[in-house]
């Protein structure tokens, strides 16, 4: 991972200011470049601070960059670079994102209404559901997704491609001979497809996989800090905030 230092141009208007009603969310920050696909839009147009978002709106963060957007309900989430999510539903009553690729932050401790709790965010692999938490999610290339949580209780369940796999109907067999193959190596602790929901709480870490399989580990968040410059820079921001 790159570092997020050096001569990135870094832009900060009310990072903690409220957002306005009839938007769901906007932008707070920016460091380097990032993008924004309108809902229904062909083309991505450059971001900026305090630029209003909606359902449907799309961001993608370029390399070495960094972004903060902070929804009607108080919930913060930040952008590491090469990161791309949706915002697919927002309203003073909860927020939906995805994220197709990419490390996402999410910081829910201080909220601007008392309804607006509900928070999801969705990985192609994993869906992660809290009210009122700090957790980290990372969606990597191959759709596989790692969430850590800093503090409070996750719940995470099954992404939108791991509901496709269940929901989809089972072929009949072919009453034909066919050749049956051996049994198939699972590494370690991916053992079970995640079909039911966990809560997994602060210090925990839950690794899902592109095909479903999932383990569950404890972290030192201490050290994680010191390992990771995007989990450090967001700790920093949370702990200078008061959040």
């Amino acid at each position: 991972m790159k570092r997020l230092g050096g001569k990135l141009c870094m832009c900060i208007v009310g990072i903690f200011g409220a957002v306005h009603a009839e938007h769901a969310a906007k932008i707070t920050m920016i460091e380097g470049k990032a993008s924004i696909l309108r809902s229904g839009g062909a083309d991505w147009i450059a971001a900026r601070p305090n630029m209003p978002l909606n359902a449907g709106d799309q961001m993608y963060t370029r390399e070495e960059s960094f972004a903060e957007i902070v929804y009607a309900t108080g919930a913060i989430t930040r952008l590491n670079e090469k990161t791309k999510i949706t915002i697919v539903a927002a309203s003073e009553n909860g927020v939906k994102t995805s994220s197709g690729v990419g490390d996402v932050w999410v910081n829910m401790r201080k909220l601007v209404t008392k309804a607006g709790r509900d928070f999801e965010l969705s990985t192609p692999t994993a869906t992660a559901a809290i009210r009122g938490t700090v957790f980290h999610t990372q969606t990597h290339a191959d759709s596989s997704t790692d969430i850590a949580v800093y503090e409070g209780t996750v719940a995470v369940g099954p992404g939108e491609q791991a509901k496709k796999n269940v929901e989809e109907p089972k072929q009949p067999r072919s009453l034909e001979p066919q050749e049956v193959q051996g049994p198939e190596e699972v590494p370690g602790p991916y053992e079970v497809s995640l079909e039911e929901w966990k809560n997994i709480v602060a210090g925990q870490r839950i690794s899902v996989r592109r095909d479903g399989k999932f383990a569950q580990e404890r972290f030192d968040t201490q050290k994680a800090a010191q390992a990771d410059a995007f989990v450090k820079k967001n700790l920093e921001l949370d702990a200078k905030a008061g959040k």
